[in-house]
């Protein structure tokens, strides 16, 4: 229980850390780059900075400095009009850099009456864009069961398109090492079958079980917001399976135990 709660305000930390950046770069213009289509055609390519009031906007390019109405700006875009995707506002967000990190913390709820109601789970990825909106990666983390278990994992992930409030899928599959002693136990199990030819096997009442981890796939779909900076917040919802195996090797016995389950998360995504 102290581990999850360690990791959870860790990561309420960083969320308050990187979002406050956003904030402040609403409420002061700062100087960027950027194609600015103009009403009367022009597009020009330079730095541009807004006035404290955002009524005007000047813009800096390699031959001129000019000051104008900031109702005069069609759209400013990260890459040359015509070459990318808009948002509502006719702004593009494009995606430039090939590698990013993406690091999720979640919960996978239950049937209240399971021993383990809600486990916590904690992944980090790293992942290289192989399209404009297929990227593939790798990944491990920690998760929270009877034992403690590393999952290692590889994924891929969809963004339908690069509108600052995209949706994306993602699948995610890999192992689950353990990383601690097993607090499994068998108690009070009989035989499955008993005869005179074949007796079965003899399960002890109390049989102390080793964890062999198993394997995991989280299908999930979600929503993921583009800020200024150089992160994203993401949500997902998805259906998580995974198989944990036990095994007493003397008494020659195997355990699997499956989970089927709903997976809620949160993201941060640094590019």
């Amino acid at each position: 229980m102290n581990k999850r709660i360690t990791l959870f305000c860790l990561f309420i930390c960083l969320l308050q850390y990187t979002g406050a950046q956003p904030v402040n770069e609403a409420l002061y213009p700062r100087v960027e780059r950027g194609y600015i289509e103009l009403k009367d055609g022009r597009i020009l390519k330079g730095k541009y900075i807004y006035s404290p009031d955002f009524g005007k906007i000047r813009i800096v390019t390699f031959h001129e400095s000019v000051v104008l109405d900031a109702s005069e700006v069609v759209r400013i875009t990260k890459k040359k009009p015509g070459t990318g995707e808009t948002n509502d506002s006719g702004e593009e967000f494009s995606q430039t850099k090939s590698y990013f990190i993406f690091s999720e913390l979640g919960i996978l709820p239950g049937n209240p009456d399971n021993m383990n109601k809600m486990p916590f789970i904690f992944h980090t990825t790293v992942n290289y864009r192989l399209l404009e909106k297929l990227s593939a990666g790798l990944g491990a983390g920690v998760e929270f069961y009877k034992e403690t278990y590393l999952p290692v994992t590889i994924n891929g992930i969809y963004r339908f398109n690069n509108n600052r409030a995209a949706p994306f899928a993602m699948l995610q599959a890999g192992y689950q090492v353990p990383i601690e002693g097993s607090r499994t136990k068998v108690v009070n199990v009989m035989p499955a079958h008993t005869d005179y030819i074949w007796p079965g096997p003899q399960v002890s009442y109390d049989m102390e079980l080793k964890a062999r981890g198993g394997i995991l796939l989280n299908p999930s779909l979600g929503i993921m917001w583009q800020t200024r900076s150089d992160v994203n917040f993401t949500f997902s919802v998805g259906y998580r399976f995974h198989r944990l195996a036990y095994r007493n090797k003397e008494k020659e016995y195997n355990l699997n135990v499956d989970y089927n389950r709903l997976s809620l998360k949160l993201g941060l995504i640094f590019n």
